[in-house]
């Protein structure tokens, strides 16, 4: 297992266009409704590399064997007065390789970027009912609110969300 923090994600996408319709099609609330087609995953990493390359977001990988089985994003907030914060978006870990901490690692890995880009404040939002919901707690972050019906699943039932922060020590590593 080798995890990476990426500054381009063209080597990668056939293996993130897999990540994300597998997520997708597996129920992961993530932002999108199955069945996502490969051209709108294509589309969306596409728009996710131009961010990464005017540095207004992160993204770390999970490699296993030489294919992409997990990722997650980190969102930099550009207003002066949140410039010490950012947003956890879209940890999403292939169903093949679930239930092998990766989430975990790649949170880790969120908090070393985070804090060695000296933003000590983090923010994510996930569905109260998830899994992942669980890990959140387990890595320190702290629930300050859920609001009711928040995400729609593919079902169109609504589910509520609850947010989270962390905070962090900053560093002076250089995560690469």
């Amino acid at each position: 297992m080798e995890l990476l923090k990426v500054d381009d994600l063209n080597p990668y996408l056939n293996d993130l266009v897999e990540l994300l319709c597998d997520a997708v099609d597996s129920g992961a609330p993530i932002g999108f409704l199955p069945p996502l087609s490969e051209p709108e995953a294509k589309a969306y990493w596409l728009s996710i590399n131009e961010e990464l390359q005017v540095n207004s977001r992160q993204v770390l990988l999970v490699r296993e064997e030489d294919k992409i089985v997990g990722s997650v994003q980190i969102a930099m907030s550009p207003k002066a007065n949140a410039l010490h914060r950012c947003d956890v978006e879209k940890l999403m870990v292939h169903t093949e390789a679930r239930e092998n901490g990766l989430g975990s690692i790649l949170m880790q890995g969120v908090e070393r970027v985070a804090a060695s880009m000296q933003r000590q404040l983090l923010i994510l939002e996930v569905r109260s009912d998830d899994i992942a919901h669980n890990m959140y707690v387990k890595l320190g972050f702290t629930p300050f609110g859920e609001v009711p019906n928040y995400t729609r699943s593919a079902n169109g039932a609504l589910h509520n969300s609850t947010f989270f922060f962390k905070e962090i020590e900053l560093t002076h590593e250089v995560f690469s």
